[in-house]
């Protein structure tokens, strides 16, 4: 394909950090976390049942929904932390993404949105209790899913504290309520962490077209770049900008992160070359 490559290099796993080690990104991470977490439960307890079960921003999900959708995942991430560092295989979804995922979506028979939320608070709390005090070793273990169970894909568990506040920071938006606008912090890390887990994306979800082939650029404004190539089974991340790419998608970090988590359509975003290859990222990449 003659790709220019001065100044390039491929990775192969996701990335938390650009320049940082990973203790002071990931003790960064789970601190950032924390805080959302804190910002969630004082505007959640101030919520009426009646706007618990209001529309949010994300097409067919109440607030309610959300919120268990986010308990459960505090849950998870609990639990997933305990598998690891007791070297066990774990899951997000033990049962299985499509046989258990519905039931983590909505409250347990009888449980009222306020108990939800009391719930969720105190989950979150167990969480940021298990992250707090992890050291270097800690947040370098690798989770290990089960061979028939696989989901997140061989992630240090400095990524799961990424994901986490993936979730907290954009459901937190999404609850339409006015938490806070996603955090820089948030931003320079997860987006190219998301970039460097589209090949595992296109690899674990049924939705993905992998009939699709071709190569796309990420460019952000101030100068991070990226270049998708999926060919086959084959596909492979690139960091650094060429001239030959049949077509780049360039925006701000925080509009093409929310790209690639959904949140923001193509036609508000700078597409420059082919205009059909832009158009078909997402069905060979699909959003969470």
């Amino acid at each position: 394909m003659g790709l220019r490559r001065s100044g390039r290099r491929r990775t192969e796993r996701p990335l938390i950090g650009e320049n940082d080690g990973v203790i002071v990104a990931s003790s960064r991470i789970a601190h950032a976390v924390k805080a959302r977490h804190g910002e969630l439960a004082r505007i959640a307890r101030e919520m009426s049942d009646a706007q618990w079960h209001g529309s949010s921003l994300l097409p067919g999900w109440s607030r309610l929904t959300i919120l268990c959708h986010l308990r459960y995942g505090a849950l998870a991430s609990v639990r997933m932390t305990d598998d690891t560092l007791s070297d066990q295989p774990t899951s997000y979804y033990p049962l299985g993404r499509s046989e258990q995922r519905p039931s983590t979506l909505v409250p347990a028979p009888q449980e009222t949105a306020k108990d939800v939320v009391e719930s969720f608070v105190n989950a979150n709390m167990a969480l940021d209790r298990r992250w707090t005090h992890m050291g270097e070793t800690d947040w370098q273990r690798t989770i290990r899913e089960p061979g028939d169970n696989g989901d997140l894909g061989a992630i240090p568990l400095a990524n799961l504290a990424l994901l986490r506040l993936t979730e907290v920071e954009v459901h937190g938006t999404d609850l339409d309520l006015g938490l806070s606008r996603w955090s820089d912090e948030f931003v320079d890390a997860a987006f190219p962490m998301r970039v460097h887990w589209l090949p595992t994306r296109r690899s674990n979800r049924a939705t993905a077209d992998t009939t699709i082939e071709g190569r796309w650029q990420l460019a952000a404004d101030d100068g991070t770049a990226f270049v998708i190539s999926a060919f086959g089974s084959k596909v492979s991340v690139e960091e650094g900008a060429v001239d030959d790419a049949p077509c780049t998608i360039r925006g701000t970090k925080h509009a093409l992160l929310g790209f690639l988590l959904g949140r923001v359509e193509l036609d508000t975003l700078h597409v420059s070359g082919d205009p059909g290859v832009a158009s078909m990222f997402h069905a060979a990449f699909p959003s969470p």
